[in-house]
């Protein structure tokens, strides 16, 4: 309250003071008002508390030292290494491997058949098999004319032209080389000097309609070779041919109608061919479904299901040919069983090295030179384009032996000569004379030294693996084979007491294994032969 008055006094002093004011208009001066002056009541001053002294400070305790922490050694930094950025290489992926083509497949199989080609230039001496092997080498594109085997000597054409001379009667080996040469882009009239038309046609009789024999081979393959070369066939011969079909609507390799379950789909096949050739489809009503009933599990086709159930591959090809030929299509599923066909079964027979086998007896050039044809759709009687001059790769050839190099002999060094050195003479003794001992005469060699010659025991028959006829051409013959010994008049084996019942005498055992011998021969290795006499 003290303060607020003094406030207001200070206030009232400052309100009472003349002011100052500008040059303007005077303004008329008041008349003063007298006051009353007012005495100041003088304000107490207010004593200042006194300070609270501040009390002295506590000494801070001295620091204890730290004890200094020793530096890590530093770690030395390896030398950089020089900086090049290696880019992965990226994992290829690894391509599943393909099956060749057919084409490919018909390729191999020709080296095969150019390694085994023999230096005649033939495939086994044979005419047929050497004619298939100029077909299916045009049928694959190659020229038939550089057909020369490894050692490019005696062409295939060649041996043909000198084979055919010696087949100058035979209607199918004619016909079959007629093929051949239209094959390879030649004229059977004109073959190196020779006139193959010409010796067929002496081989048609026109009153029976029959070339050569008549039988269905030679039928079939003379229409064939006319059909090719451009004649014109005569329909005697057709009918000759169709006359040769059996009831059940199979043909056989023979002059006359099988009977039922007695033809074969190979002579089957190669009629159907030959009656297309000729124009004719007629047939096909009873030959066709006779070939389905010759199909088996795989897809395939047998020689006949009256000798067996597999499929073999000179079988299909000759059915895939009759089929083409007949305007069938071999992969349809008529034709099929499940997922196989003729073609899928061939496939299956060919081996590593381009072969291929008949069943289970392993690789020939005998089956495998029916086959390349087949695999490029070709039956016979088509046209065939080749590349004229292409050759056949040789990589199924043997490599040749490299001719050892002669190693240089090194030059023998002069030897040093020896010095000669004087001989010492050596003081000759006396030698002592031995004094001769008379020898005793030898005695004379008697029978038992020089040892009595014994006679040598007749060796037992040994029976050789028997096969079961129905395995195919190329089963075994059950036969009995004996020692040097074994000529007729023979005596029983003298192990075995005359008379006694531990055995039969020997020239008894022979006989029989003869007789066995003969039987399996006449009845299981037939097959064999008529596989080749249809080739």
């Amino acid at each position: 309250m003290r303060r607020l008055a003094a406030a207001g006094a200070i206030l009232a002093v400052l309100l009472a003071s003349p002011m100052v004011t500008s040059a303007a208009t005077p303004t008329p001066t008041a008349t003063p008002i007298p006051t009353t002056p007012t005495p100041a009541t003088p304000t107490p001053a207010t004593p200042t508390p006194t300070a609270t002294p501040t009390p002295p400070a506590t000494p801070a305790p001295p620091a204890t030292p730290t004890p200094a922490t020793p530096a890590p050694t530093a770690t030395p930094t390896p030398p950089a290494t020089p900086s090049h950025t290696v880019t992965p290489t990226p994992t290829a992926t690894p391509t599943p491997p393909t099956s060749p083509t057919d084409s490919e497949r018909a390729t191999a199989a020709l080296e095969y058949l150019l390694a085994a080609q023999r230096p005649d230039g033939s495939i086994d001496a044979s005419l047929g098999e050497t004619a298939d092997f100029v077909i299916d080498a045009a049928a694959a594109g190659y020229d038939p004319r550089t057909l020369q085997g490894c050692a490019a000597g005696t062409s295939a054409l060649s041996f043909l032209a000198a084979a055919s001379d010696g087949a100058e009667t035979d209607a199918a080996a004619t016909g079959k080389a007629i093929l051949a040469v239209v094959a390879a882009g030649d004229d059977p009239a004109d073959f190196d000097g020779r006139d193959l038309t010409a010796r067929l046609n002496s081989l048609y009789d026109s009153a029976t309609g029959a070339y050569g024999d008549g039988s269905t081979i030679s039928q079939s393959y003379a229409i064939l070779a006319v059909a090719v070369s451009g004649g014109s066939v005569p329909g005697a011969a057709t009918e000759k041919l169709t006359a040769l079909e059996g009831t059940d609507g199979s043909w056989t390799y023979g002059k006359a109608p099988p009977a039922a379950g007695g033809g074969d789909s190979n002579s089957t096949a190669v009629a159907l061919m030959a009656l297309h050739a000729a124009g004719l489809d007629s047939a096909d009503a009873t030959a066709l479904p006779y070939l389905k009933t010759q199909q088996v599990a795989d897809g395939g086709f047998v020689y006949s299901t009256a000798y067996g159930s597999t499929s073999d591959a000179d079988s299909d090809a000759e059915v895939l040919q009759a089929l083409l030929a007949a305007g069938q299509d071999p992969f349809d599923e008529a034709w099929s069983k499940g997922s196989g066909n003729a073609l899928t079964a061939m496939r299956a027979a060919q081996g590593a090295d381009g072969g291929f086998a008949y069943t289970t007896y392993g690789e020939s050039a005998f089956t495998t030179s029916e086959v390349p044809a087949a695999l490029m759709r070709v039956p016979y009687g088509a046209a065939v384009h080749f590349t004229a001059g292409m050759t056949l790769p040789k990589s199924a050839c043997p490599s040749p032996t490299p001719t050892p190099t002669a190693t240089a002999r090194p030059t023998a060094s002069p030897t040093p000569k020896a010095t000669a050195r004087p001989t010492l003479r050596p003081t000759p003794r006396p030698t002592a004379r031995p004094t001769a001992t008379p020898a005793a005469a030898p005695a004379a060699a008697t029978e038992t030294d020089l040892g009595a010659p014994e006679p040598t025991p007749t060796p037992a028959p040994t029976a050789i693996e028997t096969r079961s006829p129905t395995q195919g051409a190329e089963s075994g013959v059950a036969t009995a084979t004996s020692g040097s010994s074994a000529a007729a008049g023979s005596v029983p084996d003298s192990s075995t007491p005359a008379g006694s019942s531990g055995g039969l005498p020997a020239p008894i055992v022979y006989a029989l294994a003869a007789l066995a011998g003969a039987a399996v021969v006449a009845g299981g290795g037939w097959l064999l032969l008529i596989r080749r006499v249809s080739r």
